[in-house]
């Protein structure tokens, strides 16, 4: 929570850098509003709040960035009070304004009892049994992997291996996905995000472009949801009520299995559409500066960038 944060604690900056709070202060606004996004999250503050906002023509120029020289445009910081007056839709009906998301987080690197690959996969893979069984477009990926890292499978369809996945995490055999895998280096999280997409079949549709992870557990899938947006990729979380599982859609630039032919990343990964934007009853606020070069942080399920 915005309250809990005191001065000298570390956040994000809107790269995933991490910056210290160096002034903090408290209060209450009378002006207060609620930005919508097209993903359905919000993000709320008073009328001195500002957004790094993109337009579609700023948009246009980053799909035509070649990447031969900087790109020196910046999104435009934009007050919540100045965006409520501002329409959000332009030619065609389409919706004006973006915000890009976060560049991945930078926590430090992990010393890590099983590689960050391999527990993903076994993680969502593992059979009661405590056999595995690869997608079968995964088949000799996974094989190779496990070998790679020391994991000799046996040639059985549901296979296990030697030494044994379970024998490196015991005594402490994981219900989740350990917060030290979570917190690990951008580096490690990828590999940890690559594993759980190998873990099952179908989960990437080339047309869209986007992934997909379900489970019946809601805990395992907003994981998986923290992961991805973590690492700066976009996601929207589903529940189907009559099938009663939980999917997380995951729209990213980063390659995750061979299927996948990104566009490169040269700007940013993604953006968020801004849908709405309205006044809210007044309630309390903290002000927040920090030591970064342009004093953003990183707020809400999302990691949405303010300034």
């Amino acid at each position: 929570m915005a309250g809990d944060i005191q001065q000298g604690d570390f956040l994000f900056d809107r790269f995933g850098k991490p910056v210290k709070v160096k002034l903090i202060q408290q209060y209450r606004a009378t002006n207060c509003y609620e930005a919508q996004f097209a993903d359905g999250l919000t993000i709320a503050g008073d009328a001195h709040l500002k957004l790094p906002l993109e337009s579609e023509n700023y948009r246009k120029q980053v799909r035509k960035y070649k990447g031969t020289r900087k790109f020196r445009r910046q999104p435009k910081p934009t007050t919540l009070s100045d965006l409520i007056k501002t329409p959000l839709t332009g030619r065609e009906n389409r919706k004006e304004f973006s915000v890009p998301t976060a560049g991945a987080l930078h926590f430090p690197h992990m010393d890590l009892p099983v590689p960050p690959f391999i527990f993903g996969f076994w993680f969502f893979n593992r059979r009661k049994s405590g056999g595995l069984a690869p997608p079968p477009e995964f088949k000799d990926i996974i094989k190779e992997k496990l070998k790679d890292y020391g994991y000799l499978p046996t040639h059985q369809k549901v296979f296990t291996t030697k030494p044994t996945i379970v024998s490196h995490l015991v005594p402490n055999i994981p219900y989740r996905i350990p917060n030290n895998y979570l917190l690990s280096s951008p580096e490690q999280r990828l590999e940890l995000l690559k594993g759980v997409l190998h873990s099952k079949t179908k989960q990437y549709n080339q047309q869209t472009g986007v992934f997909r992870f379900t489970n019946r557990k809601k805990e395992l899938v907003c994981q998986v949801q923290y992961l991805a947006e973590s690492l700066g990729a976009r996601t929207v979380l589903d529940y189907d009520q009559y099938k009663n599982y939980y999917t997380v859609f995951i729209k990213t630039r980063l390659q995750l299995t061979h299927e996948q032919t990104p566009r490169p990343i040269k700007v940013r990964q993604e953006w968020r559409l801004v849908s709405d934007v309205y006044e809210i009853q007044p309630q309390a606020c903290v002000h927040i500066e920090t030591d970064g070069p342009d004093n953003s942080y990183l707020v809400g399920e999302g990691f949405i960038p303010c300034l």
